[in-house]
């Protein structure tokens, strides 16, 4: 079959589609649960494959938009991890960025860029506090072949 795009780059089908990055699936999630507390818009709404009202595709824009734009990930990226098309994910930071003319939408939207910045790295560095905790423990590459007295935190822990 021969498809007349240019590259001859194939439509995105679960076949053919990239695996995701699992950190920028979880910065997903975390922006999309932000952007539904901050607009009031399920996240079930927000997750679904078809066409909705226009306060939930301006949500759904709204979370495109910041994952590009604070996490800087390329609109392929970003539509991949919607489900939709790249170009979907270029319209919608498009829309978006008309919007922010408006000062009261500008200040609403800096204001959520700041919070999944701020939460994103309050994550990252418990999560790096983490792998230090796990680093330390002399009984870390021990502990999935020990039983569960012997395993940190276990009764005879080392």
């Amino acid at each position: 079959m021969e498809f007349s795009r240019q590259g001859g780059a194939r439509p995105p089908t679960p076949g053919n589609r990239r695996r995701e990055i699992p950190a920028m699936r979880a910065r997903r999630d975390l922006v999309l649960r932000l952007v539904a507390v901050a607009t009031g818009v399920s996240l079930r709404a927000l997750t679904r494959d078809k066409r909705d009202a226009s306060q939930v595709m301006l949500a759904r824009h709204m979370a495109m938009y910041l994952l590009h734009v604070v996490f800087s990930c390329p609109l392929t990226g970003v539509g991949r991890l919607f489900n939709r098309d790249r170009t979907t994910a270029a319209y919608a930071c498009q829309r978006i960025e008309d919007r922010r003319d408006d000062p009261a939408f500008d200040a609403f939207l800096h204001d959520l860029e700041l919070a999944v910045s701020a939460l994103d790295s309050a994550v990252q560095i418990r999560t790096k506090q983490e792998q230090v905790t796990r680093d330390d423990n002399p009984c870390a590459d021990e502990t999935k072949s020990l039983p569960s007295a012997l395993a940190p935190g276990g009764r005879w822990a080392c």
